[in-house]
């Protein structure tokens, strides 16, 4: 037998696994998405893929596009499956960077933008739920580097 499926109780995500005695151990998984969320693997694991996976998926893409993607990934994250409806009336939060700088490089976060019903932006890059301008800062704060990504060639 090559494979054995274990469905994994609500509420719980795989700690460790002991080869010599087939143990699995579990612990309590975070209930907080932007606890949950600390690395680009995080995120990736929101979505079950792997980074060589991820990797597979980009290859030819160019560097700007390759952060397009793991913006989409990130905001999609942050939704924990919620797609924006512009018709709620409401808020739904996109941050907005300011790139350059004296030399002429650089991005950095300047703002971030709430609407109603009205759109400027994509619905796969704006949060949205709840805790939708708290996720966003998260976010920001912790994948500048992959939201300069986007931004840059």
């Amino acid at each position: 037998m090559n494979n054995l499926k274990i469905n994994i109780p609500d509420g719980f995500v795989v700690d460790k696994f002991d080869t010599k005695t087939g143990e699995i151990f579990f612990k309590t998984k975070p209930l907080n998405i932007k606890e949950r969320l600390k690395t680009f693997n995080d995120v990736l694991g929101c979505h079950n893929l792997s980074q060589k996976e991820f990797d597979h998926h980009c290859e030819g893409l160019t560097p700007d596009e390759i952060g397009y993607r793991k913006e989409k990934l990130i905001v999609a994250a942050y939704n924990e499956g919620i797609t924006p409806d512009f018709t709620d009336g409401t808020n739904k939060y996109y941050p907005l960077f300011k790139i350059g700088s004296p030399s002429g490089v650089g991005v950095s976060f300047h703002d971030y933008d709430g609407w109603g019903t009205g759109s400027s932006v994509g619905a796969r890059l704006v949060f949205c739920g709840p805790d939708a301008k708290s996720n966003m800062l998260d976010a920001v704060e912790k994948f500048l580097t992959e939201y300069k990504e986007s931004r840059t060639t």
